[in-house]
């Protein structure tokens, strides 16, 4: 009776031990079974999904002087199918797209090396009216644009001083012309009498002191040059002209004059000129007078003619001495006139000697 009890223990005992067992051999089956491969999915981003980009390491704001080309470089990475365009803001005129121009002003050109990432517009003989903002431009979905500032500056040399130099012989003439510091190099200073090329010794030269015709130049504050001609003599008289190589000219007249001062000279020049023009108005209203004089006399003698025939011979009597009156009046103002004018011709010439 005691028995049954103990062999029904055992009995459960052995059946929750082999099931322990067969959970064990599961998992270690489960852990040293291969591992099925499993498959990775990876996207690759082709070429052309990538939007193209500026280069931003391109100088921007360029100024050059009238006339100098000039370059705007803009360069463009990762461009794939699309096209670069370049176009002026002020009045959003397309110049450029692609290798083709699409403006009739044949001063503008895009110039681009064969699969070349720079697209570079080229300006030739620029003009003030050239100064602007342009923009270089990608047909991308927006727009992507870049902007660039031209500028374009006109030089012009001056000569200090009047535009009339009067110089005493044996004095010496100094000009200076200068030119303010520009977009690049100035390059040199020229001086011309008339046509002629002065061709001076620098100061700083050893042999300068027997030159009459001395030059310096000076880049300390943009280009000054100076002319220096010793001992003036008359033959030094004439139109003295700075030339720069990337500037306007300037001119300047010198008078080497003898003994009379200058301001004597202008002054009996104005006063004869003035005498002149007085002349010349006095004449104007002398014939004016004798036109009117003339007129009313003619309308009275119609008037008479109308009136009397048997006075007709009176009056043309009349109006040829009024129309004689009057011959004589001009005649004689022309004459007045013509001695001014000749006084005058002569005090000039005696003012220069």
């Amino acid at each position: 009776m005691s028995a049954r009890p103990r062999l029904g223990k055992f009995g459960l005992l052995n059946w929750l031990i082999s099931w322990l067992l067969l959970i064990l051999l599961e998992g270690y089956s489960a852990a040293i079974a291969p591992t099925p491969p499993t498959t990775t999915t990876s996207t690759t981003i082709a070429p052309s999904n990538l939007l193209p980009y500026f280069d931003f390491d391109v100088p921007r704001n360029l100024t050059v002087t009238v006339g100098q080309t000039g370059f705007l470089h803009c360069r463009v990475e990762r461009l794939g199918d699309k096209d670069v365009s370049w176009i002026r803001k002020r009045d959003l005129h397309i110049l450029t797209a692609g290798s083709t121009t699409y403006t009739s002003d044949q001063r503008f050109q895009v110039l681009r090396p064969d699969n070349s990432a720079n697209w570079t517009l080229q300006i030739k003989y620029p003009q003030p009216r050239d100064s602007g903002v342009y923009e270089c431009q990608i047909n991308t979905e927006p727009k992507m644009s870049l902007s660039y500032t031209f500028n374009v500056v006109e030089l012009k040399a001056e000569i200090f001083g009047p535009s009339d130099l009067m110089v005493k012989t044996g004095s010496d003439i100094n000009l200076t012309c200068k030119i303010m510091q520009g977009p690049h190099e100035l390059g040199n200073i020229f001086w011309y009498k008339g046509s002629e090329m002065l061709d001076g010794k620098n100061e700083n030269e050893i042999d300068s002191s027997t030159a009459r015709v001395l030059v310096e130049d000076d880049w300390s504050d943009g280009l000054t040059s100076r002319l220096k001609i010793k001992r003036a003599m008359p033959s030094d008289t004439g139109n003295y002209t700075c030339v720069p190589t990337v500037a306007k000219t300037s001119s300047v007249y010198v008078h080497v004059i003898i003994g009379e001062h200058p301001a004597a000279m202008q002054h009996n020049s104005s006063s004869n000129s003035n005498s002149f023009y007085c002349g010349i108005c006095c004449m104007l209203l002398s014939i004016v007078s004798c036109c009117l004089q003339h007129w009313y006399v003619s309308g009275a003698t119609a008037k008479t003619m109308l009136r009397e025939p048997a006075a007709t011979a009176t009056a043309a009597t009349t109006t040829q001495a009024a129309a004689a009156t009057c011959q004589l009046s001009t005649a004689a103002v022309a004459t007045s006139l013509r001695a001014r004018h000749s006084n005058s011709c002569h005090a000039l010439v005696l003012s220069a000697r």
